[in-house]
Order: C-alpha cells, then structure tokens, then sequence
C-alpha cells in the first residue's frame, strides 16, 4: 500500500474529471442520456486524455476538471469503437500526466489500482489484483481478446486509468462487472499503443478495416444466438429484424454463439451484405441486412 501512496501523489493530479453534452438527437442519447460524466487520464504534454468512449460519444460539448478545481474545454480527437477507448484533447499545457505502461506483459495475480473521479474535483483509488486476462464479448456488437479483469472495484466514474504495481496505466476503466472475483472490467492499453501514432498525426485511425456492424443487441441461447433489442433506424432494424428472432446462420453457415457471430460478421467489410436466417416462432426466414461502419452511424 505504501507503494500505491507514493505514486498516487502524481496519479491523482493527472485523473480528470469529464463532463459531456451531447444533442437528444444524437442515435446515443436515448440509451446513455444528454450528460454525461467520466474520467479519464491526461498522458502526455499536448494534452491528449485517454477515456472510454461511452463518456462522450456524439458529445458537442466536454469539459475536464482537474482535482485543483481547474476547467478546461476538450475536443473528441477520436473514438476507437472495436477497443471502446476515446482519444480528448485540451488546449491546456504544462499539466500532469500518467505514464503509459504496456498490458501485454500483464498476467493473472498483478497487483492493480482503479483511480477514478467521484464528481468533478474528488478522486477515489481502489486496489486489486488482476483476476483474469481473458475475451471478452458483449451484447452491443463488441468482444476484446484479451480483456482485464480485476478484483479492484470501480470508485468512481468509468474512464479511469488502471495501473499496475509501477504507477503505470495499463488499460482503461470501461465496465462494473460485480463480481466477487471480477468486478471491473478494463482496456488493454496496447490497443491505444497499436493506433496512436495514426490518431496523434491524423486524428484518425487510419490502415484498419472497419468492421460491420448493424446495430443489434444479442444474448446466447440454445440453438442459436437471440436478438434481445435494436438500434432504431440502425441497418438491422430497417431490414426487417426482430426482437425476439433467434440467429441460427449467418450467410449460411451456423452460428453457434455470440462470440462466433462476430467473428463470422467481422471477417467481412462494412458496407457488405449479411445474410441472417433467423427463427421467428415457429418460422424461419432470411434477413438480408446491408452493414455499415459503426462510426459513420454515431457521427
């Protein structure tokens, strides 16, 4: 513990504090609301904060707190939707940072620290160890390889840096999982390492494929894998998609879980044609949905 105090004394000055606005417009805002508050870490001296990108998707405003009680405005540099992490930047310099570590060298038993903001100016740290490196996929058309789990609870806001024993961060806070053994959930880091220098020189991530995606919500079942809610006007609900359908193939070839569905999905280009034979009661029918990249839709 004696440790974690001695770094902390330079975490916490760089741990802001993130509040978003975005438009009632916007595709995200009947889900996430119209405010929303985050944390997020400043890392190097351009003023670049690194964030989970549920914070300020589709945000027209951001401001950052420091625990000083200074403001700054920040711009959306970039939002990487396959890893979840977001990219902000301040026009303010000469601020702390938190240096980057790389989680490629983690492995189960590290010890691990969560920072986080509770309001704007007030920081919480929470301790743990690292309790499973492991994939990880979710409902909204999304899977990390290699995801972090830890015993450290969340104290805050999501956004925060997770560091490891060093003062290092080595990922990104991105869900509350509450579980005894794993109750956070983070962002590998190396995933921000592997496009960096495309987002810091062009503000996008450039020489990537981007991944299909038509805006459906899904939860294994037996058989197949179950359509649990919709993106209103996304490209699955406008083709014709249900709640309640069961996948059971895509392009015709089985889909044997939620995990295999993305792989399937994803081994094509956005912008092609996908092909879902779904259950429907007692029926079966052919869905031909036409993808699109995820971030053209959340623009």
């Amino acid at each position: 513990m004696n440790d974690y105090l001695k770094f902390l004394e330079y975490i916490v000055p760089a741990t802001v504090g993130i509040r978003s606005v975005t438009s009632q417009r916007h595709p995200s805002a009947r889900i996430l609301g119209t405010e929303r508050m985050g944390s997020g870490a400043i890392i190097d001296a351009d003023g670049h904060i690194l964030t989970v990108g549920y914070v300020v998707m589709g945000a027209r405003t951001i401001e950052i707190t420091l625990p000083d009680q200074r403001q700054f405005p920040a711009t959306l540099v970039c939002q990487d939707f396959e890893s979840g992490i977001a990219i902000l930047q301040t026009t303010a310099r000469d601020l702390p940072t938190v240096p980057l570590g790389r989680s490629s060298t983690l492995k189960e038993g590290d010890k691990v620290i969560i920072v986080a903001a509770t309001d704007q100016t007030q920081r919480m740290a929470s301790p743990g160890f690292i309790s499973a490196l492991r994939p990880f996929d979710a409902y909204w058309e999304y899977m990390l390889d290699r995801a972090i789990l830890t015993t450290a609870m969340n104290p805050g806001f999501g956004g925060g840096p997770v560091l490891d024993a060093l003062g290092q961060m080595i990922g990104v806070l991105s869900l509350n999982l509450n579980s005894p053994k794993e109750m956070s959930l983070a962002i590998p880091i190396d995933l921000f390492h592997r496009v960096k220098d495309s987002v810091f020189t062009y503000g996008e991530i450039l020489g990537r494929r981007p991944r299909p995606w038509v805006g459906i919500y899904t939860e294994p079942v037996e058989g197949g894998v179950a359509v649990i809610g919709l993106i209103p006007n996304g490209p699955a609900s406008r083709a014709g998609l249900e709640v309640k359908d069961v996948i059971l193939e895509l392009d015709g070839l089985e889909v044997p879980g939620r995990r295999e569905l993305y792989e399937m999905m994803w081994r094509k280009r956005a912008g092609e044609e996908l092909t879902f034979t779904v259950q429907r009661g007692e029926d079966i029918h052919e869905i031909r949905v036409t993808s699109i990249d995820r971030a053209e839709f959340y623009r």
